[in-house]
């Protein structure tokens, strides 16, 4: 049996669909999935041990020159690529109009997404026929595996393993050198994964340099801190500048390789951000930070992984994401949390693991 999924971003997204896969393995075990997936985001994908196939499509360069020859030359190869298969279900993760266009061109009698009160985007129920919708408790990754239990009739809780992605020759390589200069780093290895896309989700910097300087003024432990664009490296040199003990940054890294390193740490420190996701595949315990998103719907589950909910001064309560998460000129859910209060709540969390 052959399925596709089509979840084509963004990379936390994609990654909260993964726990789908584990599960289509759990029932048939000789099932083959192949994957829908933005270009840009197509490495994770590719890099995922149980899928057979990932299929790019562009549609970011598509919006720009819609009408060009180039343009058409690219969408009529995605869905030849696409139409080589016919699929016994195609589940759509995304459930918006992007995911349909794909879902529309799948050849299959059983296409699969969220049901009316789920949906982001209503034209996606035109192109589906079964449709779901998830309790609004469920944690992000089972609203996902809600619909392949419901389709396939088959209620039985996934099994949480640990995921570890494949990584290339040339990735391989990478990985053993890093790990070859972690490994003799002093006491045990706590990767910090500080940033984030969005301000409010993100500590203030004087308590993160807190925060951090507790732990290791305090644990037996070494800090490897991880960055992801310009801002994030100056901010983590300068973190590493003021604690300078058992203090070390990470180079930049692809997510198969930093995924890989996060599997032999004894903890990864992250916000709600895409390391955060990614240390929740790894077998790896986490401690997270949530202020205008919520650590009930998006941490990752299991007793490993401890999440901090900031509480909103003004009185705003969600179900995901705080409505005016990208607006909010204060962010005091997250930004008020002091280094001390995080200190304290980590050690706790700490102890019980070492217990």
């Amino acid at each position: 049996m052959r399925i596709l999924i089509v979840k084509t971003s963004s990379l936390g997204d994609i990654i909260h669909g993964f726990p789908v896969l584990a599960f289509l393995h759990q029932q048939f075990p000789e099932i083959k999935v192949d994957w829908v997936v933005e270009k840009s985001f197509a490495e994770i994908v590719k890099s995922h041990p149980l899928v057979e196939r990932a299929i790019e499509i562009d549609t970011k360069s598509w919006r720009k020159k819609l009408f060009s020859l180039k343009t058409w030359s690219s969408i009529l190869s995605f869905r030849s690529a696409l139409q080589q298969q016919e699929y016994a279900a195609v589940i759509d993760l995304q459930g918006n109009t992007k995911s349909a266009i794909a879902t529309f061109l799948a050849r299959s009698a059983h296409k699969v997404g969220f049901g009316a009160k789920s949906l982001h985007e209503w034209p996606n129920r035109w192109v589906t026929h079964h449709h779901f919708d998830p309790p609004k408790e469920l944690n992000v990754r089972d609203e996902n595996v809600y619909l392949a239990q419901h389709y396939f009739q088959c209620y039985s809780p996934l099994k949480e393993e640990k995921l570890i992605l494949n990584l290339s020759k040339e990735q391989k390589g990478v990985f053993d050198l890093l790990w070859a200069k972690i490994k003799e780093l002093p006491g045990q290895k706590i990767l910090v994964c500080a940033g984030s896309a969005w301000r409010n989700k993100r500590l203030s910097y004087e308590a993160l340099e807190s925060f951090l300087y507790e732990i290791s003024s305090n644990l037996k432990v070494s800090l490897i801190l991880v960055w992801g664009n310009a801002e994030e490296l100056a901010i983590a040199q300068k973190l590493q500048s003021a604690l300078a003990t058992n203090v070390s940054l990470l180079d930049k890294v692809s997510l198969a390789v930093l995924q890989n390193l996060m599997s032999r740490m004894d903890a990864v420190i992250a916000m709600d951000s895409l390391p955060l996701h990614l240390a929740g595949m790894s077998g790896t315990p986490s401690f997270s930070v949530f202020g205008a998103s919520s650590a009930r719907k998006y941490k990752p589950k299991g007793s490993l992984h401890e999440a901090i909910q900031g509480e909103c001064p003004y009185g705003r309560t969600f179900e995901r994401r705080c409505p005016v998460l990208r607006s909010c000129p204060t962010g005091l859910c997250i930004r008020g949390l002091s280094g001390k209060y995080l200190f304290q709540q980590f050690a706790h969390f700490y102890s019980q693991l070492k217990n």
